[in-house]
C-alpha cells in the first residue's frame, strides 16, 4: 500500500528533521525555564514574608496587651517560622539589651535579602531577653514566655518586657 500523497514513509526522511526540533525546543525552554523560575521565586518570598510578618503581627498584639496590663503579667506565644520552597528564613530578633535603641524594634532577615526593621508603636514597648540582649529566634516552632516587669530609675518606674525561649 502507497503512501497518501503529500506524505513520506517513515524511515530516514522523518529524522531529517528532528535535529531542528530539538533545537527549536532548547531554544524555547532556554529562554522560558529562567522567566518561570524567578516567578516562583518572587512568589515564594512573597508568601514566606507575608507568612513571617503575619506572626510577628500577633506577637506585638500579645505583648502590647500585657505591657498595658502592667508588671507581673505574661503570656506565651507561639510563633511559626515556616520557611518557603525556594526561600529561607536566616532569623527574627526581638528588642535589644535594657535601654538600647532597639529595645521597642522586631528585626527579620530572609535569605539573600536585607534585614528588615518593625518599630512597635502605640504603645511603645521595650522587650529585653532574659539574658539582658536581643532574644533571637530561627525558623521552626518557637514559643516565646513574654513577661512585663519594672525597673527603678531615677526618673520613676519603667515597664518593659522580657522575653525567655521556652522549648
Amino acid at each position: 500500500m502507497a503512501p497518501a500523497p503529500g506524505r513520506e514513509r517513515p524511515g530516514r526522511d522523518g529524522v531529517e528533521g528532528l535535529p531542528l526540533t530539538l533545537l527549536v525546543t532548547m531554544v524555547v525552554l532556554a529562554i522560558t525555564i529562567p522567566l518561570v523560575f524567578s516567578s516562583l521565586r518572587a512568589y515564594d518570598r512573597g508568601r514566606v514574608e507575608a507568612l513571617v510578618i503575619s506572626e510577628i503581627d500577633d506577637f506585638i498584639s500579645s505583648v502590647q496587651s500585657i505591657y498595658i496590663s502592667g508588671p507581673g503579667n505574661s503570656v506565651l506565644v507561639d510563633f511559626d517560622l515556616s520557611a518557603g520552597a525556594m526561600t529561607g528564613i536566616d532569623y527574627v530578633m526581638f528588642g535589644d539589651s535594657p535601654g538600647g535603641n532597639l529595645s521597642s524594634v522586631i528585626r527579620y532577615k530572609l535569605n539573600d535579602a536585607p534585614e528588615k526593621l518593625l518599630a512597635i508603636v502605640s504603645p511603645n514597648v521595650p522587650m529585653t531577653s532574659n539574658e539582658s540582649a536581643a532574644l533571637v529566634i530561627m525558623p521552626g516552632a518557637n514559643s516565646i514566655k513574654a513577661e512585663c516587669a519594672s525597673v527603678a530609675s531615677p526618673e520613676g518606674t519603667r515597664a518593659y518586657v522580657v522575653l525567655k525561649l521556652v522549648h
